[in-house]
């Protein structure tokens, strides 16, 4: 962003945290029947679990 990168084991965490944080917003809003706020939130959960992985991959690859 201004011009050093994050490194990727830190990216890893964050992304691997904020899954799991989204995750369970979204069991809490599905057991309580609330469908649409759970599946965006479902939604997020996995677009963070996606980006762990991927930074997992460039934590490895170097």
């Amino acid at each position: 962003m201004f011009g050093r990168r994050v490194p990727p084991h830190i990216v890893f965490l964050l992304s691997l945290l904020l899954a799991v944080l989204a995750g369970v917003a979204a069991f809490r809003y599905l057991r309580a029947d609330n469908w649409l706020p759970g599946l965006l939130w479902g939604a997020v959960a996995v677009w963070f679990l996606v980006d762990a992985v991927r930074s997992y991959g460039w934590w490895k690859g170097r």
